[in-house]
């Protein structure tokens, strides 16, 4: 479980995130050019500067529609056949961006890859956090699913370490086909491994085989007394009366869990779905979004896309300088990211949340400070960078990835972490797509957009989020419940 977490979603995202930062000065140069063949005449800066902005956020984009595609094809093809879809999608995805150099002008064609592989990686990152909650013993469950901040930070150096070697105006395509090679020993990987127990249930109804794989991810015996519990689970989640198991439309029906009204309704109407058990899960959903949220507009994500860009032109930093630093920061967080893997199940989600979210700020002010004061104070901007960067690795954006996942019912858990990761898409795009025009606009001043939103998400978070190490969604939504004085109880 922990390789399949640590390589399916995690590394992709971190490789396609990363792949444009280092040689963005080759291809934007690559794109002018092209334009200038076809046209007769250069594109102004302007231009081309939201044209690489639409690059990066075709990563988004794209994304979106893998995730809302995921609720359909994870319940009608199951978990497995959806990450062996998704990771084989990878490959013409990069061949495609790798393979626009030389098939120069036609450089829409690194906008076509990267909508494939970037659909692709929606599609798996739902399957995957579905999969691991599914799957997870909930001793561990945290743990698990923080091996895909380790496999991101990975694929993210990766991206760095190649870029040091080949970003070069006639090397760069080299950055993206060692991907090639990490698809294909996914695909691989997943043969042996068992379906979703949950899938195997709603799908074939074949208790014995279900028993089988929780018992494989589990590591223990299939007679194991300790995987009886999570049997229960997936036995009370399945609704008899329900002609699509996981069909968003579906009446919200389980065992002390119940409600006239459909996941959609319970999450998008609050003027509708009105009584008890529907104000509870809404805020418990919408509670997951929101830490996502915070975790976009700290700016790690952003910035890491375009560290380089931020050392070399903002700070000013020698380019083969801010390749380095970009490259030495993705080194150093390998090991950083590790730490959630021990610390999540033990020091704690809120903790972790609320901690880094308080470091995000002062490191982002820190840079803004450094680049307004001029080249002699560029080391704080490296520094306010690295400490971004690497307290987002152990903190909420390790933490972010799951946390949303363990505050709704079993039966809404794939609909509501298909429909609700669109905002923070949505958020993601539109961050990405400001920041780049922006800053070469207004310089340091396009970091406020990440300074105030992360104080006021503070604020929020330590307000709302409940902690929910080792508890069971139930167990966390009575205690949600007893803070709102709502008159309701899940059975234990």
């Amino acid at each position: 479980m922990d390789v399949k977490a640590f390589d399916y979603s995690g590394f992709q995202q971190g490789f396609i995130a990363s792949v444009l930062n280092q040689p963005y000065l080759q291809i934007e140069r690559f794109i002018n050019e092209s334009w200038e063949i076809r046209t007769g005449s250069p594109m102004s800066d302007g231009a081309l500067n939201i044209l690489w902005s639409f690059l990066n956020v075709c990563f988004p984009i794209a994304t979106i529609f893998g995730q809302l595609a995921a609720n359909i094809i994870c319940a009608k093809f199951g978990r497995k056949k959806t990450a062996i879809l998704a990771t084989a999608l990878y490959i013409p995805g990069t061949l495609l961006c790798a393979c626009t150099k030389w098939l120069k002008p036609w450089f829409e064609l690194l906008f076509v890859g990267r909508i494939i592989w970037s659909w692709a990686n929606g599609l798996a990152s739902v399957c995957a956090t579905v999969w691991i909650v599914e799957c997870a013993p909930p001793k561990i469950r945290g743990r698990v699913a923080s091996m895909q901040e380790l496999g991101m930070s990975i694929g993210s150096l990766a991206t760095q370490g190649l870029g040091v070697l080949f970003s070069t105006d006639e090397l760069w395509p080299f950055n993206f086909l060692p991907n090639i090679i990490i698809a294909i020993v996914n695909i691989l990987m997943f043969v042996p491994i068992y379906e979703s127990p949950q899938f195997i249930m709603e799908k074939y109804g074949d208790y014995d085989l279900a028993r089988k794989a929780l018992a494989s991810y589990h590591g223990c015996a299939v007679g194991d007394e300790s995987i009886d519990s999570e049997i229960r689970i997936v036995e009370a989640s399945l609704n008899k009366n329900k002609k699509k198991p996981n069909d968003l439309e579906s009446k919200l029906t389980k065992p002390g869990i119940s409600s006239e009204f459909t996941g959609n309704q319970i999450m998008f109407m609050p003027w509708k779905a009105k009584d008890p058990t529907s104000q509870l899960i809404r805020h418990a959903a919408w509670l997951g979004v929101m830490v996502k949220i915070a975790y976009v507009f700290t700016g790690a994500r952003c910035l890491r896309s375009y560290s380089t860009f931020l050392l070399y032109d903002l700070s000013h930093w020698g380019y083969k300088q801010a390749n380095f630093l970009s490259f030495l920061v993705g080194i150093l967080r390998i090991p950083v990211t590790l730490l959630p893997v021990f610390l999540v199940d033990r020091l704690g989600r809120r903790p972790l949340i609320i901690g880094s979210t308080i470091i995000s700020f002062f490191s982002l002010v820190l840079m803004l400070v450094s680049i307004d004061l001029g080249g002699s104070w560029k080391i704080g901007t490296f520094v306010g960078l690295s400490v971004l960067l690497l307290i987002n690795a152990c903190g909420i954006g390790s933490v972010s990835r799951f946390y949303s996942a363990e505050l709704v019912p079993r039966n809404l858990l794939l609909s509501s972490v298909a429909t609700l990761t669109m905002f923070e898409a949505l958020t993601k795009i539109a961050s990405e797509f400001a920041f780049y025009p922006v800053a070469n606009v207004i310089g340091a001043q396009s970091l406020l957009m990440f300074i105030v939103p992360t104080a006021v998400f503070v604020v929020l978070m330590w307000k709302w989020c409940p902690e929910t190490k080792r508890k069971t969604v139930n167990e966390v939504l009575n205690e949600m419940a007893q803070q709102r004085k709502l008159d309701i109880s899940f059975p234990m």
